[in-house]
């Protein structure tokens, strides 16, 4: 029991590091800064603007993701990835980027009772489209506040 547990962790500990090592940015290649504020998470951020968190962290010299403060300056680096729905910070530069062959016509910032159904009926385009722009995994889930990006008819 003990050397399966072992075994596991083991692995569980290659996987994330594996991941943060292919997730390192080439030098160079930072879209902007983004100043922290108050209740600001990686996440958060890497959501504002389609970018790996883990990315930001390395970038930064984070070790510890939960340990960033309101008025630090980050580097957000071009590691794009679609993340799951959550909390979305606001951007602080530029448009955020999304997954190819998504041409924003329109953004929306959803309202408590919105559904990406009524959304998409709203701008005549399908909730899926709308999910794959996003990111959105389970369609039945959004968050009043998140800002979408509704792509082009």
């Amino acid at each position: 029991m003990r050397k399966a547990y072992l075994w596991l962790m083991g692995a569980l500990l290659l996987a994330f590091t594996a991941q943060a090592v292919s997730a390192a940015p080439v030098p160079g290649t930072i879209l902007g800064y983004h100043v922290v504020r108050s209740g600001e998470t990686l996440f958060c951020i890497g959501r504002a603007y389609g970018v790996d968190p883990w990315a930001i962290a390395w970038q930064n010299g984070i070790v510890h993701p939960g340990r960033i403060y309101p008025g630090m300056r980050l580097a957000i680096p071009a590691v794009y990835m679609a993340l799951p729905p959550g909390p979305t910070c606001t951007p602080q530069f530029g448009v955020p980027s999304y997954p190819p062959g998504c041409i924003c016509g329109a953004y929306y910032t959803i309202v408590y009772g919105d559904t990406l159904t009524g959304i998409g009926l709203r701008f005549g385009v399908t909730p899926w489209r709308i999910a794959e722009c996003n990111g959105i995994y389970n369609l039945h889930y959004i968050r009043a506040g998140d800002t979408l990006c509704i792509p082009s008819p």
